[in-house]
């Protein structure tokens, strides 16, 4: 049995490659046809005038098709480089929180009649969160590429 693990590795490696190319091609599969109906949906709605609606529309389809090619891009990369990072997870968080968060004030904004006091404070609370979850994970990625940039050697100049 020891014998036969090793031979198994390189066939479960290549297998995996292939899950990973798939759901790569199928997520920019999904972004494109998510973005195109979302330009559909926002042209339906300018043309009926709906334009605060449209526009909400599109900022948040917008917003959810880069977080699915960011999604692709970390996928791609791991296949290039076989390390997955996790800048571009990081990315992802903050586009996410930021979606939310003009989500939320945009549908706050244009609420008819205003939200009861418990619902505006429930969404005040969420805001709160969303935008420290954003701060966290833009320190996180500050982190990172400080510590990216003390482990690459200093580049002397020759005169």
């Amino acid at each position: 049995m020891p014998r036969l693990r090793p031979n198994l590795i390189p066939p479960l490696e290549h297998g995996e490659r292939i899950i990973y190319w798939l759901v790569a091609v199928s997520l920019m599969v999904g972004a494109l046809v998510y973005l195109g109906y979302t330009l559909v949906y926002v042209a339906k709605l300018y043309l009926e005038t709906r334009y605060t609606d449209g526009t909400l529309a599109l900022l948040n389809g917008s917003l959810l098709t880069l977080m699915l090619a960011q999604v692709v891009y970390t996928t791609l990369t791991f296949l290039e480089t076989g390390v997955l990072q996790i800048e571009p997870v990081l990315i992802v968080g903050i586009i996410a929180s930021v979606r939310r968060i003009l989500v939320i004030t945009a549908t706050l904004s244009t609420a008819s009649p205003a939200p009861a006091p418990a619902a505006f404070q429930e969404t005040m609370v969420e805001l709160g969160v969303l935008g420290a979850i954003t701060l966290v994970l833009a320190v996180a990625i500050f982190l990172i590429r400080g510590r990216r940039l003390k482990e690459q050697p200093c580049k002397e100049t020759v005169s």
